[in-house]
């Protein structure tokens, strides 16, 4: 299935690096539901509404992390931080809005962030050059997504990630940054 992303401002004028990050949220948000309708369509099985947001929560993870190294190839550390920031805050929002739409009212926003912390210190010393992610990357972010499918589904996931699934999506959020950033 081919993804449409609008990766380009309408106007040109200075754009905030808080509007780059919703911008950038919004796409990795379209990736990773996209990811997931993928994986349905390959014949992956998810159980519940619940079940496809556990999912969800690790493609944005993963999506998060790319776009940090991203952007620590083009900026510096004390914007990075804010745009890290910024993003991790929209997807966390986005996130949790979905969250309490299908499930109800609840703290969801708080084993979220404490999962994007989690991620954030195991994808921290594997490897990701010239906007891509290299094998050991590409491995957590498979067995994440192996570990919350169900059993059925637990062999074959991880190769799949690994092979078909992630490399276009880094690609995708690489044009999209080099689009918006320019």
């Amino acid at each position: 299935m081919s993804l449409r992303l609008k990766s380009r401002w309408h106007k040109d004028k200075h754009r905030s690096l808080d509007e780059i990050s919703s911008a950038i949220g919004f796409i990795i948000w379209k990736i990773a539901a996209n990811g997931l309708l993928e994986l349905e369509n390959e014949g992956f099985v998810t159980y519940s509404n619940d079940h496809r947001l556990e999912v969800m929560s690790e493609y944005l993870a993963f999506m998060l992390q790319v776009a940090d190294r991203m952007a620590y190839e083009r900026m510096e550390n004390e914007d990075r931080a804010e745009f890290v920031n910024g993003l991790a805050g929209y997807l966390a929002m986005t996130f949790v809005e979905n969250k309490q739409e299908l499930l109800g009212a609840g703290d969801y926003r708080t084993p979220f962030i404490e999962l994007l912390n989690q991620r954030a210190e195991q994808y921290a010393p594997l490897t990701f050059a010239d906007n891509e992610a290299k094998i050991d990357f590409l491995r957590l972010f498979g067995e994440s997504i192996e570990a919350v499918m169900g059993d059925k589904d637990r062999q074959w996931i991880t190769q799949y990630i690994i092979e078909i699934e992630a490399p276009p999506a880094v690609k995708r959020l690489a044009k999209s940054m080099n689009d918006l950033f320019s």
